[in-house]
């Protein structure tokens, strides 16, 4: 394997772990076998292109040539970006942590709390997703909604407004990021020609 071969499959390695990945998993989602990911990582097989673009396509990473020239500015924006994505993965799996701890403190404090099951359901729900999926601000939001049930008064608001987020959490996770409408450009009905060829 060459060298920038070598390189590519590292990369795709850590991108692959840095997502919190097996093997398995990734080819489940990029159709590539696991035997030939496990292969391509041990640089014992040369990166097929087909390959590289489902792998890519499935780790959420966009595979471009870029000018030899711009290549120090891009690989400094990318290494910016993997570990700010890094840091948010750590993040997400503390508030997970936090708010397993909350919900078990709520199954010893209130076991017959009306709704309790619900929750408890939607939040089994939201674990089977990979934690990069999961939105950050919206697990912290959650977490703090649960803090407030079985506070005298805050039940049943508390505990309606964390049924929302969790769902919230969870349908982002599902679904990705949806995007406001004015994010969207708007296309024209139709387009004049710039030359007729009648004419």
């Amino acid at each position: 394997m060459s060298y920038d071969t070598a390189d590519i499959a590292a990369r795709l390695q850590a991108a692959r772990k840095a997502r919190g990945l097996s093997q398995r998993e990734l080819s489940d989602l990029a159709g590539v076998p696991q035997a030939q990911i496990s292969r391509i990582e041990a640089g014992t097989v040369d990166l097929r292109l087909s390959s590289l673009v489902a792998l890519a396509h499935a780790l959420d990473l966009e595979p471009t040539l870029v000018p030899r020239k711009a290549l120090p500015a891009v690989r400094s924006l990318s290494r910016d970006a993997v570990s700010a994505s890094r840091k948010d993965i750590v993040a997400a799996q503390k508030e997970i942590q936090r708010i397993s701890e909350t919900m078990r403190g709520l199954q010893i404090k209130a076991p017959n709390l009306e709704g309790l099951q619900q929750l408890q359901k939607s939040f089994s729900e939201l674990q089977r997703f990979r934690v990069p999926t999961l939105d950050l601000k919206g697990l912290k939001q959650l977490r703090q909604a649960l803090e407030l049930i079985n506070r005298p008064t805050q039940d049943m608001a508390a505990l309606s407004q964390s049924i929302k987020l969790m769902q919230s959490v969870r349908n982002k996770a599902a679904h990705g990021p949806v995007r406001d409408a004015d994010d969207i450009p708007s296309r024209p009905a139709y387009s004049l020609d710039d030359e007729d060829d009648d004419a």
